[in-house]
Formats: structure tokens, C-alpha cells, sequence
């Protein structure tokens, strides 16, 4: 791992951390909790409203009330004999219990047969309403203490098989989303309206732990959890039923129930809320509810079967949500620092979709997964870690990249960007190609030209060449005067270095051709160039002061590649490698052999060679011509001076001005005209620099 990646990885982790205390911090300060509930509601919308087979809805509807009005009237004044006859039916249909969602607060003639009818069904259970000021009671499994529970009259109380409370807890914005299971007034305490419905339903009298703290007891092995305050989640069904649409209970109208127009397979063996169902009474918001809100009564069959089917529902810990919180800080930190904007904020959005999917099965196995604080660290760790590497990293990096663009290609510049460890103070050795390209006839040229002529002069051709050193990837060292040195395989490794510096070389030798022909339109006097390339060991790096560096290579091989440049002036080539660079470089071009030279400073001779053309572009008459050249070599090292002297000659008659043909054309002259010693081996030694 580079450098820079573990700094950018050592710089997300803490602004993770900063990011995941923030919210962690908020989270337990319920900063958003109802942004919170309001997120997890949309788990709800997906549900279609499977029906319940045990729990139904004897509704007093509209149509109830107006079949029922011209006879009865008002609502408050109906017999109360019309629900002794409800229960009646009910009782021979063979409903199981019945709760009375309505509150039949003052005694009337007619209680008596309610009542009787309220001893004959058994199990009816009679609603209660705690009032008055409320606080929060000091025993964690009771959520509130109030004043005084309103009751139905003393006697329709005394028939009923049990009571609870219809409380409900609504929320900030006004939303059903629990309730309390036990609430308490002057010293009583009394379990929810569908806690004492399921007790009565499973034949398991309520036995109730007020002391809980994080779930109540009832019958034997059952248990509700609990959340703060005493509270049950509300696990809903599905959106609010209809007579007419369905829905997640059948609802039965009052009036049918009276005239026995129903099925008895609809009530039998079940749980039967009575309770009202006309639109704009008795409604509340919940989180299945968008544009139809739910009854009261509904509501409480929510109730019932959440508790009945043990379909509770529980958020996540507290330590669990802040380890959550933690991790998703951290990817969404180390998801900006490892990708590319595009593929993080891809990444990103996946990652969302992916927890959103989670959520989606936790919910329908009962576990409420935090929607907004391990996404929004996510989100968040994200945006600080992108905002962090805009402002800082992309800063230097633009910084880095002006300079760089001076000596490095961009494909180079990029490398180093994402490894700058690379170019620190300090060296290694390793194996390159160095190459020195010099302008001949510049010094000349510079005593007869006006400044500004010469120096537009330099620029084009200095701009072209660099162009052509950057389009193969090489690194610019630097200028000296006219002259350019570049190197390969450093600071970005480079396996086919010798033979990027070799198409370099010819590159560079094409557009000269190109820019003479535009310097002879101008008038301006026609250069040439020479090149020098050598592969072998060099020390590379950031040599010099911390202040002031420079990103250079140095070594013995350095030196050759500046003596070949220099001494193709003697052999009339442009281009001079050494052996070493033609081995390296392999058969992507046509070299031509040229000497075994000793260069000053050293003892060992070296093989130069020329490089032609790329093989490809090798024309039939170049080839023909340095295979006789080939020859005239042949000759020439086995003493023939004669003979090679003849080859070299028709060589030159039918490529005059060929460099290499007229050297050895007058080194074989001067040899059959006078002998090297017995002991001469060749080799060529090299008196200049």
C-alpha cells in the first residue's frame, strides 16, 4: 500500500470517528427520533393487508346509522338493548370474546339487559380511559400515572369478564405508532384493552410485572418487549379496512349483525371488536394510513393481533445502532478514499439500497433497524472524506500536477500522484535506458541569428521533441542548453524501456525531416541531431536539498548514453545505442553494427550500434544496402582491407553522404596502406567525451 492511500485511509478513519461521535452523540439525545419512526413507516406501505383469522370488526357504520336513525335516532340515544341483542348473536354465533370499543358511561333503564346479555357471552371485555394530568411513573414497566380512569356504569363494569385501557401514545406528528401497556391511577393499575383481550382469548389470566423493564409477562411463557416508557410497537397489519375494499379485518356492519344477515363462520371461535367505523369519528393517523386515516377500533384490532400473534416488534440496541453507526461511518470515509467519485457515489447508492433492503427484512422478522443514523453516516462520512480530498488532495494534487506536466507525461504524472513516496528524497538503482539528444550546429547557428529568431527557433524545436519523449511515456531530466536527457523505467517501472527510448529516437528523427522542410520555408538555416541511448544499472531519485530537488539518474550508464550522442558526429549516424539497449530493446527494429568502442574513463569496450527504422518500415533497397554493408564489416575485421575498401566504395557510389560507409571507406584505405599492429583487436578508442 503507497504512501499517499495510507495517509488518505489514516485521514478517513478519523473523520469517521469525528463523523460517527456527531451522531452517535445525536442518536442517544434523540435528536431525530421522529424522522426516525417517520422513515420506518414506509415499511408498512408494502403490506397489502393479509386478513386476520381471528380477529373482526363489528363496525357501526354509516349505513347502520342510517338504516337504524328513524327509529332509534342519535347514536347517544340508542337502546342499549340493540347491543344486548349484538351480543346475542354474537354468543350464538360462537364468537370467543368480545371488547367493547364504546364507553357506556351513564346508567339507563335498559342496563339490565345488556348486562344479562354481557353474563351470557362470558367474555366480554369492557373498556377504560385513564384522564386527567399524566407523568411519568417511577416503575419502568407502567408508562404513565394519570389522574382517574373513566369506566362504563358500575354495573355494565361488574359484567364484564376484564377491562383495559384504549389509550394510545401518539407521537409528534400526531401519529399512532405504540402504546402503553399498563397504565396506573390512584394506586390501580390496569393492562391495555388488547392485553386483557389476548389474556382472556388463550384462557391465560393477564399475570402482570410492572417492575419490567424491557418486556411484561402474561400467561405462562408469554412475553411482550418493550421500548422506553413502558410502550409496545405497534406492528400493523395493513392500511385501513374497508366493508366495501377488504383489508386486513373483516368488518362486519352493526346492522347486519342485528338482522342476523351474516355468516356465523365469520365471528365463530374469534375475537370480535365492537366498535364505531363512521368516517371523521374516531380516527387516527398511523403508519400505514396516506390519505385514509384508521379507527379507533381498527387500531385496537392492530393491537390485538400484534399481541396475539406474537408479531412484536423491536428496534435495535442502542450498542448495536452505534457499532452500525461506527462501521458506516468508516465505509462511507474509506469508500470516498479508495474509488473514483463515480464508482464511490455508485458504491455509495448501492450500499444505501443494500442497508434500505436489510431494513426491509429485519422489519419482517420483528427487529427495526435505525433507517436515518447508519445511513446518514454513511451519507455523511462520504461527503466530509470527498469534501477532504477536494480541498486538500485535489489542491496538491493540481499543484504536483503543474510541475510534473514540465518533466512527466500525464500517464506518468498520474502514477506518481497515487505513489508521491516514489519521488522522496533519496535514490535507488535500478536497470534503465538514459538518452541524450543534442541539436548540431546550434552553436554555430546562435552567432549569426537575432535573439528572438534563435529562441522561437529552440522553442519549436524543443516543444516537438519533448512531445515526442512524453507520447512514449519518458521522463525529461532536463535541458542543457540544446540539449534534452530523458530516461524510462523510473519513477513508474517500465519493462519495455529500451524499446520506448528507441522509438523515441526515431520519432524524433521523423519530425525533424518535418520541421527542416518548415525551417527551409522560413529561410532558416537547416540543423541536424544526434542521439545517444544506453540500458544498464543507474541510481535514481530525488537528489539535492529538501528546498531545491531534482528527479535525476546518475551512474556510469548515464555517462555512455552521453558519449554515444557525442560521438555519432564521428560515424555520420543520428541515432548510436549500445549493445545492451539493442538486446533490451528486441526485434522491433533494424540496427546496424557500427564499432566496439573504449570510451574514455573506461576499459571495457562496448558494442554501438545504429538504429534505422522500425523493422516494419525497413524498405527492400535499405535492406539490400546493409547487407552488404554487413559484408564490407566482415571483410574489414578479417584484415581484407583491399576487398572491403572495393565494398565500401560502390556502397557509397550508390548511397553517397552514408555515414558509417565513408568511415570505414578510409579506415580500410589507411590500413592496406599501412597495417595495424599484430596485436589489434578492433576496437575503436574514443579520445573526446
Amino acid at each position: 500500500m503507497n504512501g499517499t492511500l495510507m495517509k488518505r485511509l489514516l485521514v478517513s478513519t478519523a473523520l469517521a470517528l469525528a463523523v460517527g461521535a456527531l451522531l452517535i452523540t445525536a442518536y442517544h439525545r434523540q435528536v431525530f427520533a421522529t424522522a426516525q419512526a417517520q422513515s420506518t413507516d414506509f415499511l408498512f406501505a408494502a403490506r397489502t393487508g393479509e386478513q386476520s383469522r381471528s380477529t373482526v370488526i363489528v363496525g357501526i357504520d354509516q349505513r347502520s346509522y342510517r338504516e337504524l336513525l328513524p327509529e332509534y335516532g342519535p347514536l347517544v340515544n340508542w337502546p342499549r338493548t340493540l347491543y344486548a341483542q349484538a351480543l346475542e348473536a354474537l354468543r350464538t354465533a360462537g364468537a370467543r370474546v368480545v371488547v367493547l370499543d364504546i364507553f357506556f358511561d351513564a346508567a339507563k333503564p335498559d342496563d339490565p339487559q345488556l348486562i344479562a346479555a354481557m353474563q351470557q357471552m362470558g367474555n366480554v371485555i369492557a373498556p377504560l380511559e385513564a384522564q386527567g394530568p399524566k407523568m411519568l411513573h417511577p416503575r419502568p414497566g407502567v408508562a404513565q400515572e394519570f389522574e382517574v380512569f373513566v369506566s362504563p356504569a358500575t354495573a355494565i363494569r361488574s359484567a364484564a369478564a376484564a377491562e383495559g385501557t384504549v389509550n394510545v401514545t401518539t407521537d409528534r406528528d400526531t401519529v399512532i405508532r405504540s402504546l402503553p401497556l399498563l397504565l396506573e391511577a390512584k394506586g390501580q393499575v390496569h393492562p391495555a384493552l388488547a392485553l386483557a383481550t389476548v389474556a382472556r382469548y388463550v384462557r391465560r389470566p393477564a399475570v402482570l410485572d410492572a417492575d419490567a423493564t424491557d418486556e411484561i409477562a402474561y400467561g405462562a411463557g408469554r412475553a411482550i418487549p418493550l421500548i422506553d416508557n413502558g410502550r409496545m410497537l405497534i406492528n400493523f397489519l395493513g392500511p385501513p379496512s374497508s366493508p366495501g375494499r377488504g383489508g386486513a379485518f373483516a368488518i362486519l356492519p352493526f346492522v347486519d349483525l342485528l338482522n342476523g344477515s351474516f355468516s356465523p363462520d365469520v365471528v365463530r371461535d374469534k375475537i370480535v371488536l365492537l366498535g364505531l367505523t363512521i368516517r371523521g369519528v374516531d380516527e387516527f393517523a398511523t403508519p400505514t394510513t396516506a390519505e385514509t386515516r384508521m379507527w379507533g377500533v381498527e387500531v385496537q384490532a392492530n393491537i390485538v393481533e400484534t399481541i396475539l400473534g406474537q408479531r412484536y416488534l423491536v428496534p435495535g440496541s442502542a450498542p448495536a445502532t452505534s457499532l452500525l453507526v461506527c462501521a458506516a461511518a468508516l465505509i462511507g470515509t474509506w469508500l470516498a478514499a479508495l474509488l473514483r467519485p463515480i464508482r464511490a457515489a455508485m458504491g455509495l447508492l448501492g450500499l444505501l439500497l443494500l442497508y434500505l433492503l436489510a431494513g426491509g427484512i429485519f422489519f419482517d422478522q420483528g427487529t427495526l433497524l435505525n433507517l436515518i443514523y447508519p445511513p446518514a453516516a454513511l451519507a455523511l462520512g462520504f461527503a466530509v472524506s470527498q469534501v477532504y480530498r477536494l480541498l486538500f488532495e485535489q489542491a496538491q494534487q493540481r499543484t504536483m500536477r503543474d510541475v510534473m506536466a514540465r518533466y512527466l507525461s500525464p500517464s506518468v504524472s498520474q502514477w506518481v500522484l497515487n505513489r508521491p513516496e516514489r519521488l522522496t528524497l533519496g535514490g535507488e538503482t535500478r536497470t534503465m535506458t538514459a538518452f541524450f539528444c543534442d541539436l548540431r550546429g546550434f552553436t554555430t547557428l546562435s552567432q549569426a541569428m537575432e535573439p528572438q529568431a534563435l529562441v522561437a527557433l529552440l522553442n519549436d524545436y524543443m516543444s516537438a521533441m519533448t512531445e515526442i519523449v512524453f507520447r512514449h511515456d519518458g521522463v525529461l531530466d532536463k535541458y542543457i542548453g540544446d540539449e534534452i536527457m530523458a530516461f524510462w523505467n523510473a519513477p513508474m517501472g517500465q519493462p519495455d524501456h529500451a524499446t520506448r527510448a528507441c522509438a523515441t529516437a526515431l520519432d524524433m528523427v521523423q519530425r525533424l525531416h518535418e520541421l527542416r522542410a518548415q525551417w527551409k520555408e522560413r529561410g532558416n538555416p537547416q540543423l541536424d541531431l544526434g542521439i545517444g541511448i544506453n540500458t544498464g544499472p543507474m541510481v535514481v531519485g530525488n537528489m539535492g536539498s529538501r528546498d531545491r530537488l531534482a528527479y535525476t539518474v546518475l551512474g556510469d550508464a548515464v555517462n555512455i548514453a552521453s558519449r554515444l550522442q557525442g560521438v555519432n558526429k564521428d560515424y555520420g549516424t543520428r541515432v548510436m545505442v549500445s549493445e545492451a539497449t539493442m538486446k533490451a530493446a528486441g526485434e522491433s527494429f533494424t540496427y546496424r553494427y557500427l564499432d566496439r568502442v573504449q570510451v574514455k574513463g573506461r576499459t571495457e569496450p562496448l558494442a554501438v550500434y545504429e538504429v534505422v527504422s522500425y523493422r516494419h518500415q525497413l524498405d527492400p533497397e535499405t535492406k539490400a544496402m546493409l547487407e552488404q554493408y554487413a559484408r564490407g564489416i566482415e571483410l574489414y575485421h578479417a584484415g581484407q582491407w583491399t576487398d572491403a575498401a572495393d565494398l565500401f566504395d560502390r556502397l557509397l557510389a550508390s548511397h553517397p553522404g552514408d555515414g558509417p560507409s565513408a568511415l570505414y571507406l578510409r579506415r580500410s584505405r589507411e590500413f592496406s596502406a599501412t597495417p595495424p599492429p599484430p596485436d589489434w583487436n578492433g576496437v575503436t578508442i574514443l579520445k573526446t567525451k
